[in-house]
């Protein structure tokens, strides 16, 4: 997959993204947060997810942005790109992003949340429009680029152009409304 935006609009849309996700994270009390069985959209039927599961989701999906960048530079395949394009493989890895930081406390996702966000997005602002445009250094069936792999990683169908969070909490004032008036 070839890049269908820059690497200016991806910046202005992951900028978007993460402010509307900290408003959140500096909206909602710590039990809100931690609260079960909140998030309703964009999950399989068996899920039953807080907040803070979400953002453990989120930090998966950045945290394999960064991941398949440096495998990239390295010349190498990040086992991501395969994987989002698969259902089975995207399922894996939306299952697995959730167990893997299930243990976390509150705080320790927070944190990693914060990291993982501002590491991808002074990554994507080290790159240049060539690093953006540049071909994949291994071998492909398809034409992809560097900024094609963000997309195929990020971007994700259903997904609006690099806003995750919309697809899990389409409206974050009826979200609030909602966890509330329980």
């Amino acid at each position: 997959m070839l890049a269908t935006l820059s690497r200016e609009v991806a910046l202005r849309e992951l900028d978007i993204e993460h402010r509307a996700v900290r408003d959140l994270m500096n909206t909602l009390t710590d039990e809100e947060k931690t609260r079960p069985d909140t998030i309703r959209y964009g999950l399989y039927p068996d899920q039953k997810l807080s907040f803070k599961d979400l953002l453990a989701h989120l930090i998966t999906y950045e945290a394999f942005s960064i991941e398949a960048v440096d495998a990239w530079k390295r010349g190498e395949k990040h086992f991501a790109i395969d994987a989002m394009q698969s259902e089975s493989g995207g399922r894996k890895i939306h299952y697995a992003g959730i167990e893997d930081r299930r243990g976390q406390t509150l705080t320790e996702t927070l944190d990693e949340w914060e990291q993982t966000q501002y590491a991808l997005m002074a990554m994507i602002r080290k790159l240049g429009d060539d690093d953006w445009k540049q071909a994949a250094p291994f071998a492909t069936d398809a034409p992809l680029d560097l900024g094609g792999v963000l997309e195929i990683i990020l971007v994700a169908p259903p997904r609006p152009p690099y806003r995750h969070l919309p697809v899990h909490i389409p409206n974050s004032e009826a979200y609030i409304r909602a966890l509330r008036a329980r």
